[in-house]
Formats: C-alpha cells, structure tokens, sequence
C-alpha cells in the first residue's frame, strides 16, 4: 500500500473514532464521578474529567497498527517502543487523575518510563541543527533523551488550564510536525514515524478537541495531556525532528519554565495558595498577588482582562506564530543538510 495512502487513513481513522469514542468515555467518567468544576465559567458547571484517556488510547492503538504497516524494521522498532512508553505514561496520567502524584514525584516517574529511549538506542544521536547541519553528541544526546518525555509532557499539561488550550494548539504542533517531515531531508524510517506519528495524533486530538472547545463539554485530564506532551516528544526524537519541535512547542515550554521559576521549583496546583488569575462574572483578571505564580494566562490578562475563550484563541495565536518559525526554521535545516 502507498504510504501517503496509510497516512491518510490513519488521520481519518483516528479522528473518526476518536470522535466517537470521546462521549463514551466523558459519559463513564461522569457516572463514576469523576468530574470538576469549570472554575472560569459564571455558573461553573460541572466537566467530566479523564477524557484523554480516550483519544491517547486510540493514538496507542493506531501505533500498533502502524508497526504492521512500517516500512523498515527500524521504523517497526521506534513504533513499539514509542507505543509501550505511551502505554506507561497513561498508566501515570491514570493514577495521578485518581490518586494524585507529588510535583516531584510525576516528573520522576516519566523520566523512568522513558528509559526504553536510551536502553533500546534506535533513535539517531546525531539531531540536525540549523546553519549547522548534523551534529554528533551521542553521550549529550543520550542523557538529553531520557529527560524528553518527562519535559514536554508536564509542559503540555501546564498549558491544559482553558478550554481546548492544550488539545488546540498540540493539533498546531502536530501538524507543524506532519510539513517538516516532507522539509527536513529525512531517511525513510524517520519519515514514517514523524508523517504517521504526527498525522494520527492530529486526527486523534481533532476527534477530542470538538468536545474540549470553548465551551468544553470534556477535560482531558492528566491522562490526556500527558500523553499528547509525550507523543510529541517522542515524534520528535524518532523522527528526527528535534529542533523544529523544540521551537514549535516554545510557548509550552516558556510557560512551564515562567511558572516554574516563579513559585521557586516543582509544586501541586493545590499546594499554591495564591492563584495566578481571579474570575469575576466570567471575566478573567490578572492576580495582584505578587507570589502568585506567573503564567501565560496571567501575562495575557495583565493589561486587559478577558474572557476565557477570548485568551485561548490569543494562545492559539502565539503557537501559530511558533509554528511558523518551526517551519522556517526546518528550511534552514534543510539548507545545510547533507
């Protein structure tokens, strides 16, 4: 089969039942209770939560069915360890929406999860670097690897504050992924992984976000914004495209560091006393407190409150911005590769 062909309807099928899965699972999270309040709402309605579960399930599963597909061996061999860290990681996202991890301990227990990356060693040490072009750091790139998974699966779940902040703009990024692939000189097996990796994700998180809009009908949880942060980390070491990702998820990545640097180190939601926003009639202001900690949100609202859905899209604005500069910039790679 054509492997444009497999991409195509490994989109289509992930969104489709993605779509359709999503209900099902925001209907059984609700019957067991597990549902929170959609703080930034005048009425704060009750959300079902953990819904990611669903569509990173289906993400796993496409994966699955593209080790069969795979072109090479190798391919085959990144596919089945990027399925079995996913598989971990929504193991962890599972028990810290039902039981709750430590600010140090999730981070912790996503680097170990990730060390199939270095045990297994099928990923290329060698990234390709702007004006620069290859560069071999195996022992950097090893060390760096491991601390992957854990980075951008606790930056996309500190973006998951809003209505389809997190689900919407990782869609961005994916995609962002999807057009590098075909800009960045890639072997064969790094192209499947980052052409089907990025495009079924996209689907997948597609069939999520029309639940998760503003205004959400849906919560992904830490299960969903963990794998997706995980996902595309891992797009980006198996399919060689490391920098275009790191300048895609910029946004992701300043904030978590923004917030990060701003409380003085890794702490709990629950455990942050002041909170970063107030709402007020379903308009968001910037807290005055200066110990609350600095947040996108709160850097966007400080001159001007707003709504909650007028933010989210000045977000998607930024990441499309990021985007951008994560297309360029894989021209540039492209320019001095050899």
């Amino acid at each position: 089969m054509n492997l444009e062909v497999i991409y195509l309807l490994g989109f289509v099928g992930t969104l489709l039942i993605s779509f359709l899965v999503t209900p099902l699972v925001a209907r059984f999270m609700k019957r067991i209770g597990k549902v929170g309040r959609d703080i930034h709402k005048v009425n704060m309605p009750e959300v079902p939560e953990s819904v990611g579960l669903g569509y990173i399930f289906v993400f796993v599963l496409s994966i699955g069915v593209g080790y069969f597909l795979a072109p090479t061996s190798l391919a085959k061999s990144r596919l089945a360890i990027m399925g079995l860290i996913l598989f971990l990681v929504i193991i962890v996202g599972l028990y810290d929406d039902f039981k709750t991890l430590s600010a140090i301990m999730k981070p912790g227990i996503l680097v170990i999860v990730s060390l199939p990356v270095v045990i297994f060693q099928v990923a290329d040490p060698k990234p390709i670097l702007p004006f620069i072009g290859p560069v071999r750091i195996t022992l950097v790139y090893w060390v760096v690897a491991t601390f992957v998974v854990a980075i951008t699966s606790n930056a996309s779940n500190m973006l998951d504050v809003l209505n389809g902040s997190m689900s919407g703009t990782s869609i961005m990024i994916a995609l962002t992924a999807f057009i590098a692939s075909y800009i960045v000189p890639l072997d064969t097996s790094s192209q499947f992984v980052a052409r089907y990796g990025s495009l079924t994700l996209t689907g997948a998180l597609i069939g999520f976000w029309w639940f998760n809009r503003y205004p959400a009908k849906v919560f992904a949880g830490d299960t969903g914004s963990l794998g997706t942060g995980a996902a595309l980390g891992l797009i980006a070491i198996y399919g060689k495209l490391e920098f275009v990702l790191i300048v895609a998820l910029l946004v992701h990545i300043m904030n978590s560091f923004s917030i990060i640097t701003s409380i003085g180190g890794l702490r709990e939601r629950r455990d942050i006393k002041s909170r970063p926003v107030i709402v007020k009639d379903g308009v968001i202001h910037a807290s005055t407190d200066p110990k609350a900690p600095i947040t996108l949100v709160r850097l966007l609202v400080a001159r001007k409150s707003k709504t909650e859905d007028q933010i989210v899209k000045d977000i998607y604005i930024l990441v499309f911005y990021t985007c951008l500069l994560a297309i360029i910039t894989a021209f540039l790679i492209r320019g001095v590769s050899p």
